[in-house]
């Protein structure tokens, strides 16, 4: 039997110990690592909510239902009628200023006018439209009222869109004027008889395909 020297023996004997303690070292690290991951696995995931904020006139159509007090029509007047005032063959216009750059979606608008039921002045027409300070765009359709459909996609460099929309009193009865001049009359002479117009705005969120 080979002889060990009680050194030697001594020396295996710590080997051992290090290399056992390395080892539960090493479990020991593995055990946290893996403890980590699971906890940050578990942890919450935080999203962030798609802004959905469209500006008219600068009001939050969200909060604002009503924008009669927000579109305000502007008449510049000429030599024989005085501006900010609607007589028969007055000819004025109205802005509406889009602002959807709080919106992270791509969305489609959609603008249309109608006749008011309630407007002192039957013969008020809208005469055309431009976008953007485009060039004005006369209306085409049977009914004399504008239908506008666009698209604003959420990464666009510019979502701000403006539509100037054009309206007259219209006093010719060749093209369709009903309102006599006693019926023009009665309407510029009585108290709080206002000339009104529908505008209609709706905003949808552009799905996925």
């Amino acid at each position: 039997m080979r002889y060990i020297r009680r050194e030697d023996r001594i020396r295996k004997k710590l080997l051992f110990c290090l290399s056992c303690l390395f080892f539960i070292l090493s479990l020991s690290v593995i055990k946290n690592t893996y403890a980590k991951y699971i906890t940050s696995a578990a942890g919450d995931a935080n999203i962030e909510i798609a802004r959905w904020k469209i500006l008219v006139n600068n009001q939050d159509v969200e909060e604002n239902k009503e924008l009669t007090n927000v579109i305000t029509p502007v008449f510049e007047g000429n030599d024989n009628i005085a501006s900010n005032v609607i007589a028969p063959t007055a000819e004025g216009y109205f802005d509406i200023l889009i602002d959807a750059s709080n919106t992270d979606v791509s969305l489609r608008y959609e603008i249309t006018t109608s006749d008011n039921s309630e407007s002192a002045v039957t013969d008020l027409e809208i005469s055309g439209y431009a976008i953007d300070d485009g060039e004005r765009q006369e209306i085409v359709s049977e009914d004399g009222q504008i239908k506008i459909e666009n698209e604003i996609l959420y990464n666009a460099e510019d979502k701000d869109i403006k539509l100037r929309v054009y309206l007259k009193w219209n006093d010719d009865d060749t093209a369709g004027a009903v309102m006599d001049n006693a019926a023009d009359t009665t309407a510029t002479k009585t108290e709080g008889n206002m000339a009104k117009v529908n505008v209609n705005l709706k905003f949808i969120q552009i799905p996925n395909s």
